[in-house]
């Protein structure tokens, strides 16, 4: 029973709350008016590429080892936009989980606790600010954008 938590937990609840979470960061940049948003999930071998307008999604062969959202525009982003998008992700991330803890309630089952957890743990992960080999959190993100007013 533990193996197939694990097994769901790494390829299920994990590559679903990266999407979560990326897909907010797209949403903050598409509120900000990016002009290029690039959404990618996993490391390895594009398995699927797709570009609708302005953004574009690849996915890759190991697909549940995390993900990145990067946008852009001709003129740079003002300090609240900045924010704005580092924020989006981690917000987004809580929203899911209030959906999947009410579901939950609903519905109790493993799987959607599993998710539960997972966006949650997500969203406070993220809000932290550090910074590792050239890879910046959301909170990183938000800590810079603030101090660099």
């Amino acid at each position: 029973m533990i193996a197939i938590g694990l097994l769901y937990l790494v390829f299920v609840a994990g590559p679903v709350g990266t999407i979560v979470h990326e897909f907010g960061h797209a949403l903050g940049a598409t509120w900000v008016r990016a002009d290029k948003i690039v959404l990618s999930i996993g490391s390895g071998k594009v398995i699927y590429d797709n570009k609708w307008k302005n953004v574009s999604v690849h996915i890759h062969m190991l697909f549940f080892l995390g993900g990145m959202a990067y946008s852009e525009r001709a003129l740079p982003y003002r300090q609240r936009e900045t924010i704005a998008v580092a924020v989006a992700g981690p917000l987004l991330s809580v929203a899911a989980a209030i959906v999947c803890f009410l579901w939950y309630i609903l519905y109790p089952a493993d799987s959607v606790l599993l998710l539960t957890l997972f966006h949650s743990w997500i969203a406070f992960v993220n809000i932290i600010p550090f910074h590792v080999k050239g890879k910046q959190s959301d909170g990183y993100i938000i800590y810079k954008a603030i101090v660099q007013q």
